[in-house]
């Protein structure tokens, strides 16, 4: 049991170590999560491809336009009531009629898993959802997307000090494709319950960008990004 231990620490840290021996001691009621958080500074200018130029915020009828149009787009309308509700909003790129790719932004809490919340402190904007249809992979359009985001928030949105997100530590696709893009990983989420978490922690370097918290019952009252997807 130890060498694995060992192995887990020498990738998760102490703190991590230390959760996930908690979680195997106490059983499958305390499941351990790891989330990598991952910032992009407002300096940051990744390249801006050949469809950069075409991305806007979209507005509800026209999601549920594409939604309605193509399943294939994880835009339920359960979801979309939801995250239009909190004031988040969706940059995305439409070519020829069709939704191509895009990404969701928030500026306070956004779920997770369970209560489980994720918060960029005042300053950042939390990107989440990001999806490129399957007929436009492989063309980059996600650095394309976040360069046009960047440049949207530096322009309409004051104080702005760059994008935050959050991915559990083993989907290394998306892990991957963001520090492609320039993004850095700048500490680790820690969520103990599984899909139903008990207890959260935030490691050190992280504090300055993000927060994590868990509520039993949802109560949205973050500010919205109308002034920027307007």
């Amino acid at each position: 049991m130890l060498e694995p231990v060992r192995d887990y620490g020498r990738r998760h840290g102490v703190v991590g170590a230390l959760l996930r021996i908690a979680g195997r001691l106490t059983g499958s009621a305390m499941l351990l999560m790891v989330f990598r958080v991952l910032v992009g500074d407002a300096g940051l200018c990744p390249p801006l491809l050949d469809f950069a130029e075409g991305w806007s915020f979209l507005r509800h009828d026209d999601l549920n336009r594409f939604a309605s149009a193509d399943p294939s787009l994880d835009l339920d309308s359960a979801f979309l009531a939801e995250a239009l509700a909190r004031g988040d909003s969706c940059l995305g790129l439409v070519l020829n009629g069709v939704l191509a790719a895009y990404a969701w932004y928030a500026l306070g809490p956004v779920p997770l898993e369970g209560g489980l919340m994720a918060t960029p402190l005042p300053g950042y904007v939390y990107m989440y959802r990001a999806f490129t249809a399957p007929a436009f992979r492989g063309r980059r359009l996600y650095g394309a997307g976040v360069a046009a985001g960047m440049q949207a928030f530096k322009e309409q949105l004051p104080g702005f000090k760059g994008i935050v997100s959050c991915v559990e530590w083993h989907h290394h696709a998306s892990l991957n494709g963001l520090e492609r893009i320039g993004l850095r990983a700048v500490g680790r989420l820690f969520a103990f319950g599984g899909r139903r978490p008990r207890l959260s922690y935030v490691s050190y370097g992280c504090r300055g960008v993000f927060a994590a918290r868990i509520e039993r019952e949802r109560r949205w009252a973050p500010e919205s990004l109308k002034r920027v997807a307007g």
